[in-house]
């Protein structure tokens, strides 16, 4: 397997602009699966409406309307799909222009994840036998294309995600909710600012309990997220209020990513935010996305045999640290699927504006991957 055969692939896959919620997000589906196809494998794809699904006890949420959802997935012939490579086509909006820039690859979706979905292709199929790829869409905003993936029965022994890990594995990841904070005010003109009640004084005292809350939740971290400077983060995205300068604000409304640690639920993470703001006269919603935290043992038979994957590979072994972001890796684990991330490419870089990988790291990332896979 040759990098210029990789190279190609990519900068096709990423010339597909499959912002989530988009009619690309479709397109960049059916390229994985005519790339299969070509390859002589056994493809099956399906389409369903998520709405009806929205009232499952594992809905996972989106955060942008969605008619329809494409999933894919490909096995050569005869293959029972055992150990599984698993990725998202959808991407964030905005971002770089398609190119190649000598070994950089650069443009949206680059980093985050199609460098590490064609790696794992390309990987399957070198090594051939009992593997399978899926491609699924909507794991940005909360991991709908997995859920019904696994809805459709798809199952594996293990799986990799090669969502960007810069070639470590990570067993583990922190999970997040999505928030709306409303802060209510008296409105009344400016002239007579007495009259109203300013919902922005408010403002302050919200912030502040949420860095406190922040800092309590992150006193005792495990070992497999402690080389990260916050494990759970708490933060602010966006802010809007008021409708005339000269009135007085009559609401506030905060959205932000609220970090869910390991080991606690969904109710547990929402119950310690609602209570952190009691007393503020704060209103909260949660929307959008809900990504549990999950976590596989570092002394999993799949860390161990990646670890001897890659230090055949590259001569060292990988760091195993964890994520602070959520991810589909949740719902494979909640599944009964072990499960770890392994990509190319540095999460530092998915959703900026300089998004670009490497492709010396995306061909090791294939060798790696490939030589698993055979073990």
């Amino acid at each position: 397997m040759t990098v210029d055969t990789l190279r190609d692939a990519l900068l096709e896959f990423l010339m597909i602009p499959s912002v989530g919620g988009t009619a690309a997000e479709a397109q960049a589906q059916q390229w994985v699966a005519d790339t299969m196809r070509g390859w002589g494998w056994d493809v099956e794809v399906w389409t369903d409406d998520p709405a009806a699904f929205a009232e499952h006890e594992d809905y996972p949420g989106m955060e942008v309307p969605r008619s329809q959802v494409v999933g894919v997935i490909g096995k050569p012939p005869g293959s029972a799909g055992s150990r599984l490579i698993l990725g998202h086509t959808d991407v964030v909006p905005s971002g770089p222009v398609p190119q190649i820039d000598g070994d950089r690859v650069i443009g949206r979706g680059s980093v985050d994840m199609k460098a590490g979905l064609v790696a794992g292709m390309f990987a399957a199929l070198g090594a051939g036998g009992d593997v399978a790829v899926c491609a699924v869409s909507g794991e940005e905003d909360g991991g709908i294309g997995a859920f019904l993936a696994l809805q459709h029965g798809i199952t594996a022994q293990q799986c990799v995600i090669p969502e960007p890990t810069s070639l470590t594995i990570m067993p583990a990841n922190a999970g997040s909710l999505t928030f709306r904070v409303v802060l209510p005010g008296v409105a009344a003109h400016g002239a007579r600012r007495w009259d109203g009640h300013n919902a922005l004084e408010a403002l302050p005292d919200v912030l502040a309990r949420l860095r406190e809350l922040e800092t309590s939740r992150n006193t005792d971290v495990p070992e497999v997220l402690r080389s990260w400077p916050i494990a759970y983060p708490i933060s602010v995205g966006r802010i809007a209020g008021g409708d005339w300068p000269s009135t007085v604000m009559s609401l506030v409304a905060l959205e932000g990513r609220y970090g869910v640690r390991l080991g606690e639920s969904i109710p547990e993470a929402i119950t310690a935010f609602e209570e952190a703001l009691e007393g503020t006269g704060a209103h909260i919603d949660w929307f959008g996305g809900r990504y549990a935290a999950a976590a596989l043992p570092s002394d999993d038979p799949l860390v161990q045999q990646l670890t001897i994957a890659h230090a055949g590979v590259t001569g060292q072994a990988p760091a195993v640290i964890g994520g602070t972001y959520g991810s589909d890796l949740r719902q494979l684990l909640a599944a009964g699927i072990p499960t770890v991330q392994y990509g190319p490419g540095d999460a530092a870089l998915a959703h900026s504006e300089d998004e670009e990988v490497s492709l010396a790291d995306v061909q090791r990332c294939r060798e790696v991957l490939q030589r698993w896979l055979q073990m």
